[in-house]
């Protein structure tokens, strides 16, 4: 995984100078382009924790009162490094907080939660990629690629309950849980221009792999339609969508995180 990492600026420079004489794109295939906007997430996911003489712990958002659905901040960038190479980087955030009486007895961690105690819990989700890729075909109007890249998980979950103490009273304790898994992931995608101001962009990629304490499968497909008004602005409209199956395991202690994050997406760009 250090080496895959590594290798990224690498491949960079290369693109960098074996490209510096590239031939001019068309209006519409611009040199950098950069997007904020809003997802709206139908998110599920389910998260599981064993160890050694204790049961197995299972949860999903419903458990914990989450929403799953979430309108969140989302920003990504495209830089064209040479004729063919392209570098495009994105993130997406997610996050929600939940209290109910508990419906289940379950523990979490050093937390034991019966049923009908007070719970608050707080899921945290960031998701950070990076793809390089090369334009194997390429017209006046179109192009598609393939590339290499990683997704980086960063997931936190953080579960309160009201727990009855010795004397009688009641406190609130919290245990959590904290996540970061790179992944990486072969890309394949492109852009077609139905006009200048018209285009549609889409992309997909998929990986599965055992590695160090991690084992992972990882699918995501997204398409978006923009229209530039303006030469150097324009919007963006479309659909995304990721899932993400990763299981950890370190000495007697197992986690596996099961998410999905589908849902349609608004956003602006801009274009140099």
């Amino acid at each position: 995984m250090k080496t895959f990492l590594l290798s990224i600026p690498i491949v960079l420079v290369f693109c960098l100078q074996g490209h510096a004489a590239e031939v001019t794109a068309k209006n519409w295939d611009k040199r950098l382009t950069l997007r904020a906007g809003a997802i709206a997430y139908d998110m599920s996911g389910d998260f599981s924790s064993t160890r050694e003489d204790r049961p197995t712990i299972n949860l999903d958002l419903d458990d914990l009162d989450l929403q799953e659905k979430q309108v969140a901040l989302f920003l990504g960038g495209d830089l064209r490094l040479g004729e063919r190479w392209r570098l495009s980087v994105d993130y997406f955030h997610y996050d929600d907080n939940g209290s109910d009486a508990a419906s289940k007895d379950f523990e979490f961690n050093d937390l034991v939660v019966t049923v009908g105690a007070q719970i608050k819990s707080k899921l945290s989700f960031d998701l950070y990629v990076v793809n390089v890729g090369y334009d194997i075909y390429r017209t006046e109007r179109a192009y598609f690629g393939a590339g290499i890249g990683a997704h980086v998980v960063d997931f936190s979950l953080e579960v309160s309950a009201n727990i009855s103490v010795g004397d009688g009273s009641d406190t609130f304790r919290s245990e959590d849980e904290d996540l970061t898994a790179p992944l990486p992931n072969l890309y394949v995608g492109g852009a077609y221009a139905f006009r200048d101001d018209v285009i549609f962009n889409y992309g997909g990629g998929w990986m599965s792999l055992s590695y160090g304490d991690y084992e992972g499968d990882l699918l995501f497909v997204n398409g978006t339609l923009e229209y530039w008004p303006f030469r150097n602005v324009g919007l963006g409209a479309g659909y995304a969508y990721r899932t993400a199956n990763i299981t950890y395991k370190a000495n007697s202690k197992k986690e596996k995180y099961d998410i999905e994050m589908p849902g349609p997406i608004l956003y602006v760009t801009v274009g140099f």
